[in-house]
């Protein structure tokens, strides 16, 4: 027999339309919410809920103290500067504003693995091998960047060079202009880099602007930024002023590892 799915949706109208068939067929019972309160009021009534997908611009913070790390699995999508909430939930991954349904029904299977496991029909073998892919890659390059990070460190680490960096920073969008940036697939040091520059100078890194930084679509740049904080290589500082949008700097560990290697690069051209 298979086990019903119960879903909870915080999602605009137009979202919902678009999706409930394609959900209702794969044996997911779902509830739509076209607020966060709303939401945060469903999951308050004690409502079962196996999984939540959220468009982030309707969360708050009513629906942030239903979300924590030890709630309700969640998918969430839409724009990064409203990542905040997300971020601090117990997250499965990042949805991309307009999925294929394939894509979303193999995005549930996913984030309710090992529960749920096999239980979704129809899933498309193109789908899940993608997810696995990035998933795979992701978990090896933060396994390598935390090994970095927790190196023993040869003394005190020296001061970092802003200017170094932002060269650095020149240089790479500079090879943009000659080959596809696709093909380098290195979000996570442009990230490096991004929030190393903004520690010597002093100012907050919004979400938004990390993504911008990463020169990948949105989607990954926050599959990477979440898989580095789950890390400890990235640490996320919400905004008090909107619960919403989190600010990310590297951790104590991180700036002085990227401090000992920026001092031992060679010139800019160390990319």
């Amino acid at each position: 027999m298979i086990t019903k799915i119960i879903l909870q949706a915080a999602v605009r109208e137009i979202w919902a339309d678009r999706y409930s068939e394609p959900i209702a067929a794969a044996n997911i019972n779902a509830a739509y919410h076209g607020t966060g309160d709303a939401l945060a009021s469903a999951l308050h009534a004690n409502r079962e809920a196996d999984l939540v997908i959220l468009d982030m611009a309707l969360a708050t913070t009513a629906l942030a103290g239903h979300l924590g790390p030890f709630g309700p699995r969640v998918l969430a999508f839409g724009d990064a500067d409203h990542a905040g909430i997300a971020l601090g939930s117990n997250l499965a991954d990042f949805l991309p504003d307009r999925p294929s349904p394939v894509e979303l029904t193999a995005a549930i299977s996913a984030a309710l693995e090992p529960v749920h496991g096999g239980n979704v029909a129809d899933l498309s073998d193109r789908a899940m091998a993608k997810l696995a892919a990035l998933s795979g890659q992701a978990t090896r390059a933060t396994e390598a960047l935390a090994r970095l990070s927790m190196a023993p460190p040869a003394g005190a680490a020296p001061p970092i060079n802003p200017g170094q960096i932002r060269a650095m920073i020149r240089a790479r969008r500079a090879r943009d202009g000659f080959f596809r940036p696709d093909i380098f697939g290195e979000p996570a040091w442009d990230m490096l880099l991004d929030l190393a520059c903004a520690a010597t100078e002093g100012h907050d890194v919004a979400v938004s602007s990390l993504c911008i930084a990463a020169a990948v679509p949105t989607t990954t740049a926050l599959r990477w930024i979440k898989n580095l904080c789950d890390a400890g290589m990235f640490e996320r500082r919400d905004d008090p002023r909107d619960a919403r949008r989190a600010f990310i700097s590297l951790s104590g560990e991180t700036l002085a590892a990227m401090a000992r290697y920026l001092a031992q690069a060679p010139s800019a051209g160390a990319v």
